[in-house]
């Protein structure tokens, strides 16, 4: 009998051992301007605006889906402005300069949509960019106005296969005084660029990782 059973151990396959999920280091960061001008023929709204914005993002993710587990997040905006209206009362006058300093926060993050093929980014400090037009026409994924997909093309990045990827993505929009044919007609021009950048790390790595961003200090709860 135990010879028969012991044949029979030897003659089944052996269990194969349960893969570790894999672990990832992000680091992202975005950063972009903006300039509005409303002329100057003594009308509703005369001036011109411009600012700036830059965030960067370093987190631990695990999975092939690059699911963030933990994330710290620094982000500015810096904008001035002449904008006044026909009577001289400054019109959508910004603040000088916004900041977070580095912040640990659940609502950062990133993930790899793999059905619609690009990174969602996600972070809730579009709140500093309070300004009269970052954001206003649509550059949501570098302003910070998301969750906005960062497309990536099929086959550029297979996680199963791929221990790191990094790409940058470019936007510009210019838009002429027709675009707003109202009282308060302006020009409008942003530039924005964000980079992300992924690479597979070691568990020994991730742990180390991990107990980093651990001692960023929290979001302060409003």
């Amino acid at each position: 009998m135990v010879a028969a059973l012991l044949t029979l151990a030897l003659a089944l396959p052996a269990a194969v051992p349960h893969a570790p999920e894999p672990q990832w280091r992000v680091h992202v960061s975005a950063s972009g301007t903006y300039a509005v001008d409303y002329g100057a023929e003594r009308d509703l709204v005369d001036g011109q605006a411009g600012g700036s914005w830059s965030w960067e993002m370093k987190a631990l993710a695990s999975g092939f889906a690059l699911d963030t587990d933990l994330a710290a997040f620094r982000m500015n905006a810096a904008e001035s402005s002449t904008v006044v209206l026909s009577d001289g009362e400054p019109f959508c006058r910004p603040p000088a300069g916004a900041e977070a300093g580095w912040v640990r926060d659940p609502r950062v993050g990133l993930y790899l949509d793999a059905r619609r093929h690009g990174f969602q980014v996600d972070h809730p400090f579009g709140g500093l960019l309070t300004g009269c037009h970052v954001g206003a026409h649509g550059m949501a994924i570098y302003d910070g106005a998301g969750p906005t997909l960062t497309p990536v093309a099929r086959g550029a990045f297979r996680p199963r296969r791929d221990r790191s990827f990094a790409d940058t993505w470019t936007q510009s929009i210019a838009l002429d005084r027709s675009h707003d044919p109202g009282q308060d007609t302006h020009t409008f021009t942003a530039n924005g660029t964000i980079t992300i950048e992924v690479r597979r790390i070691s568990t020994r790595a991730a742990r180390a990782l991990r107990l980093r961003l651990r001692s960023t200090p929290r979001t302060p709860r409003a």
